[in-house]
């Protein structure tokens, strides 16, 4: 089976992954520069921005434990030289942490 359809599978969830997280940033900028005059319109704002992340994040790993596992890479426990692949996954792996924070400071600062 040839790795180029799976590359490319995982290119796109790539930048599916991209699109929402700028799309995040747009609402995060629009919420903290525009003033809203009603409590619920702001709460809405928030919790929208905190599903989108959440979302983002869920799709990030779905996809790379998905193309990990079709390439069969194990970061921790193989015995194969480091290569491209190992880079991309545990560099989705890392922007997921990065993720994780941003949600987990986000969800404290709307408290």
């Amino acid at each position: 089976m040839s790795s180029t359809p799976m590359i490319i599978e995982f290119s796109k969830a790539t930048q599916n992954v991209c699109i929402c997280l700028g799309l995040s940033v747009i609402f995060i900028v629009l919420l903290m520069t525009i003033p809203f005059h009603s409590y619920i319109l702001s709460s809405i704002g928030k919790i929208l921005i905190i599903i989108l992340l959440g979302y983002t994040l869920y799709y990030n790993i779905h996809q790379t434990n998905k193309f990990s596992n079709n390439f069969n890479i194990y970061l921790w426990n193989d015995t194969t030289q480091w290569n491209p692949i190992k880079t991309n996954i545990l560099s989705s792996y890392i922007f997921s942490a990065f993720l994780l924070v941003l949600i987990i400071s986000l969800f404290n600062k709307f408290r």
